[in-house]
C-alpha cells in the first residue's frame, strides 16, 4: 500500500476503511421496571394553615419522602393563605407534618416537608 493509500485510508477519502475503534455498546441486561413498579396509591388528607377556620380536604397524588403532590377539593384557597407554612394531615396514618408551598397549579400543589411526622396537636374529626 502505498503512502497516499494509507493517508486517503486514515482519514477516510476512499480505498480502505480506517481501522476506527469500534463505538462499544452498553450491555444488554434485562430490565425489569415495569414489574417492580408499584401502584399508585391516593390518600385522602387535610390542610390546615394559620389563616384558616377548618382544614381543607384534598388527595394526595404523589407522596416522596421529602414532599407531595395535593389536589385540594373545593379548590377555593386563597394565595394568601398559602405563603404560610402548612400542617397536612393524614387520616389514614393518624399523623401530620409541617410543609412549606413549593409551587401551585389550579387546585394542585406541590409541599416539601418541612418537619418529620408527628401525632396529630389538634383534633380532624368531621
Amino acid at each position: 500500500m502505498s503512502l497516499f493509500q494509507k493517508i486517503a485510508a486514515a482519514i477516510g477519502l476512499g480505498g480502505a476503511p480506517a481501522n476506527k475503534p469500534k463505538r462499544r455498546q452498553p450491555p444488554r441486561t434485562n430490565n425489569n421496571r415495569a414489574l417492580t413498579r408499584k401502584r399508585q396509591r391516593l390518600l385522602d388528607g387535610f390542610i390546615v394553615s394559620k389563616g384558616m377556620l377548618t382544614p381543607r380536604a384534598c388527595t394526595l397524588r404523589d407522596v416522596t419522602a421529602l414532599g407531595a403532590c395535593v389536589e385540594i377539593w373545593d379548590g377555593s384557597v386563597k394565595p394568601a393563605l398559602l405563603r404560610n407554612r402548612l400542617t397536612l394531615y393524614i387520616p389514614s396514618d393518624g399523623k401530620e407534618v409541617d410543609c412549606d408551598v413549593m409551587w401551585k397549579r389550579d387546585n394542585a400543589i406541590g409541599l416539601k416537608f418541612a418537619s418529620p411526622f408527628r401525632t396529630p396537636r389538634r383534633s380532624y374529626a368531621a
